[in-house]
């Protein structure tokens, strides 16, 4: 796992943002749910009026809630909140049966991303994903995991996300109310050489500049909690195998090759 020592090795600049990037506070909560109700009632109305107030995930041990706040009017920007599987299993969970490299290994998963439409919206987006990378450092995760419908989904893609089983195959997520999602994982501690190899258009933005306006100290911290398998099901649960040319198969059985030598 990369250290704080190491990042700020690598940082040559300092930027200022228009606006702050948080940890919420409980008094935040009722304007990310009118967010995220206005987001997701475009395309699916009835989980819209669901998101009207704030869910019980906003309140749970395991999550976060980010946002992004205009310096110039405090107005929200954006918003996203974290999972993590240190007392309960990730949402997507309940819908899908993970592959067995992801098993047994610190994840947090990425959910309810909105961002409001301004000239800034692009930043903004770049700014909460860059917390939330950070914020997967601070607590030691093995690996990123978000779910993405069509378009999103090229986000996760543009990002170097890869897909957790068969490329490109979606399914159907209970959280999001049934909808196809692709389900994608990043492993944050490869993530310089990845991003610094492809050259990557946020390499700079993430890896070599300091944004004193990007602030988790109010992170919780989740030191040693071990991590939550017990699974309750959708009754559309689905599991996916790998297939054969998926780059975990080829590292699983590349190591199990090398084991019988």
């Amino acid at each position: 796992m990369q250290s704080s020592d190491f990042l700020l090795s690598l940082q040559k600049y300092v930027e200022h943002l228009p606006f702050q990037v948080l940890i919420a506070e409980e008094s935040d909560l009722p304007e990310v749910a009118a967010l995220r109700s206005a987001s997701y009632g475009k395309h699916l109305p009835e989980l819209g009026a669901k998101l009207m107030t704030p869910e019980p995930a906003d309140f749970e041990s395991g999550c976060e809630v980010l946002i992004a706040r205009s310096k110039l009017d405090g107005s929200l920007l954006g918003t996203l909140r974290t999972h993590a599987n240190v007392f309960v299993p990730l949402p997507l969970q309940a819908s899908l049966q993970l592959p067995d490299y992801l098993l047994g290994s610190r994840m947090v998963e990425t959910t309810r991303l909105c961002v409001k439409g301004n000239p800034n919206s692009s930043v903004v987006r770049s700014a909460l994903f860059k917390a939330l990378f950070l914020y997967c450092l601070k607590q030691e995760t093995d690996w990123m995991v978000a779910t993405g419908r069509r378009p999103v989904d090229r986000i996760y893609d543009g990002l170097l996300f890869t897909d957790v089983a068969k490329a490109g195959e979606y399914y159907p997520m209970a959280h999001v109310g049934g909808v196809p999602h692709r389900v994608m994982c990043f492993d944050p501690s490869d993530a310089q050489r990845l991003w610094k190899s492809h050259e990557h258009p946020l390499y700079t933005f993430v890896f070599e500049t300091n944004h004193p306006d990007i602030d988790l100290s109010r992170a919780k911290n989740f030191g040693s909690h071990r991590v939550s398998q017990s699974v309750e099901l959708d009754s559309g649960f689905h599991a996916p195998e790998l297939w054969p040319d998926h780059p975990m198969a080829i590292r699983v059985q590349t190591s199990s090759s090398a084991a019988s030598m």
